[in-house]
């Protein structure tokens, strides 16, 4: 059995008014979204949602690891 692959992809939400780093299986189509982290615009935090079972630790891991570092707006200085 072949181990299964997975991308990773930043994008914006207009509706939900906040930025996402979603995981998904690589080469499927339609896209195959397996888990997202989002980050609320309005709120100013996070929220994770799993869309699949039985994902790797490691790719949830690495997930929240990258959300962590790609979502939150760049802090201003004064």
């Amino acid at each position: 059995m072949a181990k299964i692959k997975y991308n990773l992809a930043r994008g914006s939400d207009v509706i939900r008014d906040g930025m996402y780093l979603e995981l998904s299986e690589a080469g499927t189509s339609p896209l195959r979204q397996i888990a997202e982290v989002f980050y609320s615009d309005v709120t100013h935090e996070f929220s994770f949602s799993c869309y699949e079972g039985c994902i790797p630790l490691e790719e949830i891991e690495k997930l929240i690891h990258e959300a962590k570092k790609l979502l939150p707006p760049a802090k201003q200085e004064s």
